[in-house]
């Protein structure tokens, strides 16, 4: 199954960058017609719940997260006209911060319309993942389900190959270029009405969710995106907050910091559109974590040390 239609979304390529792969399932993945489909155990979905939040948008102060969940991110600014965005793309360096149990570091694309949202974009989270490596992750608020990956109902996985949770092959190292990168999409098809993910410069279709989950809000368009960086951290957690992208303050400079660029939307008329940088709000919930933009508003650069 595809999409009936892909948005003419823009290139990455050029000298700076080299796009990160993927690691797809050995052997080709499950038998032609299947997916595959992760065996969850009590203890895994303990885990996940203790990650899963729920996203409310307030104008003034910017998402709302659930307690020990952090940003750093760039956000459509509010219109008197309510904007129509039937999809959203971003390209991340990919990097791998390390970061502790129970806790998370991520780069991450929203489209949201009240409070149902759709996330996606990379993340390390070791108590999830259940090691220390760089994954695509997905994250589906909608009606009742509320969680990471396929730790609830709500997602649609079409490859055999590729599971939404599917590891990135390498990342960045500080003052190494080409910078490694990876694309992330996330838009509407016009004609199911379903959601779709696709990953990679190839415009990859992982999987979709459908348009019979989404009761309103979400159902026919967002009205705002984000891109940016996130981390969690339980509040009582001794060793503080987590390394966000490189794990230092952004410096503005391609090689040296964790970034976002070609950071597009799909207008109602189905046309991929840059976003004027200077027409966003940024949102920083703590001065562990920063985030600037360079002088042409091309590139999103965040980070932070935490601690």
């Amino acid at each position: 199954m595809r999409p009936s239609i892909i948005p003419n979304f823009t290139t990455s390529a050029n000298g700076n960058v080299d796009m990160a792969e993927l690691y797809y399932l050995e052997d080709g993945g499950c038998p032609r017609g299947t997916v595959p489909i992760r065996r969850l155990s009590e203890e895994d979905l303990v885990r996940e719940a203790m990650f899963s939040k729920k996203r409310v948008y307030n104008q003034t102060n910017g998402p709302t997260v659930g307690q020990g969940t952090h940003f750093a991110i760039l956000q459509t600014a509010s219109s008197p006209d309510t904007p129509k965005y039937l999809g959203v793309q971003a390209t991340f360096s990919v990097w791998n911060p390390q970061v502790k149990e129970t806790q998370y570091s991520a780069a991450q694309i929203t489209i949201q319309n009240g409070p149902q949202s759709l996330q996606t974009g990379w993340m390390v989270n070791p108590t999830m993942y259940k090691d220390g490596l760089t994954h695509v992750f997905i994250h589906t608020n909608v009606g009742q389900s509320n969680c990471y990956n396929v730790y609830c109902s709500g997602f649609v996985s079409v490859r055999s190959d590729l599971p939404p949770d599917v590891t990135i092959r390498g990342y960045c190292e500080p003052g190494k270029r080409p910078s490694l990168v990876f694309k992330f999409y996330i838009y509407r098809d016009q004609a199911s009405g379903n959601w779709w993910l696709s990953l990679t410069e190839q415009n990859i279709p992982i999987g979709f969710w459908p348009a019979n989950i989404f009761t309103n809000n979400l159902k026919n368009y967002g009205t705002y995106v984000s891109c940016g960086g996130e981390t969690f951290s339980p509040l009582d957690y001794p060793g503080g907050y987590p390394l966000m992208g490189r794990g230092q303050y952004p410096l503005g400079i391609l090689d040296q910091d964790a970034f976002a660029t070609y950071f597009d939307i799909v207008n109602e008329n189905y046309e991929v559109i840059r976003v004027n940088l200077d027409d966003t709000d940024r949102f920083e919930d703590t001065n562990k974590y920063k985030l600037i933009t360079d002088d042409d508003n091309k590139y999103i650069f965040y980070g932070g040390y935490g601690g």
